[in-house]
């Protein structure tokens, strides 16, 4: 994590993301802004959060590990969004993990600083509510997705949705995990993607050599 402390950067994001809209107090001081990079950990699991993070550009996904060493892809998480706000409600008390998959930029609120008056906030609880309801009608129309279309769509969906720099470098059983899917299933039109030219497997992972193809097999059938 590496603060941004460039005084006209930070006055550009606090310009056109006021997060002061969201408080009836005056939430500046309390706040820095922070970047984290491709793969960086936004919050560690297990570990109880020392910020309420906002998202303003970027993307990260959360994942859960499970006893047997296994891990869960859960979600992804865009901008703009909160990260920690489960944590921060008590909801649970330590956090699933969160790793960002492009570069990200957040507001770091300190909870440490603060968390009283953000709790007894009635605007900010407002906002927080709405955000949380938009999300649930969100994971419940993914999961509609993921039933009501062929894997070749939904697979290239999530190539272009976990991809950076064109590299596509997710584990094929978190993969598989995550689109209700065999591992072999998954490999196969993996395969296929590389043979009608699409995808180029390399030491790196899968290169997207063909993005507007790609875009296409996303959006067959009318997939969003």
């Amino acid at each position: 994590m590496k603060k941004i402390t460039q005084l006209a950067l930070a006055e550009e994001y606090y310009n056109n993301f006021p997060l002061t809209d969201f408080f009836t107090f005056d939430i500046n001081p309390y706040v820095s802004i922070v970047q984290f990079e491709s793969e960086e950990e936004i919050l560690q699991e297990g570990t109880s959060p020392a910020y309420l993070y906002y998202l303003i550009d970027g993307q990260a996904k959360l994942y859960l590990s499970h006893e047997n060493g296994r891990v869960s892809l859960i979600n992804f998480l865009n901008a703009p969004c909160f990260i920690g706000e489960m944590e921060l409600l008590g909801a649970q008390n330590s956090s699933n993990g969160i790793t960002a998959i492009t570069r990200c930029i957040c507001y770091a609120i300190s909870i440490r600083d603060c968390k009283s008056k953000i709790l007894e906030d009635v605007k900010f609880l407002r906002h927080l509510c709405l955000f949380l309801g938009q999300k649930a009608i969100g994971n419940t129309y993914n999961y509609s997705q993921n039933q009501s279309y062929p894997l070749e769509v939904r697979l290239a969906n999530f190539i272009l949705m976990t991809s950076h720099n064109q590299y596509y470098r997710e584990k094929h059983t978190e993969a598989a995990e995550f689109l209700g899917v065999t591992y072999r299933h998954l490999l196969y039109v993996l395969a296929d993607f590389v043979k009608r030219g699409l995808l180029k497997k390399t030491c790196s992972g899968y290169y997207i050599s063909d993005l507007p193809a790609l875009q296409l097999a996303a959006h067959l059938n009318g997939s969003k």
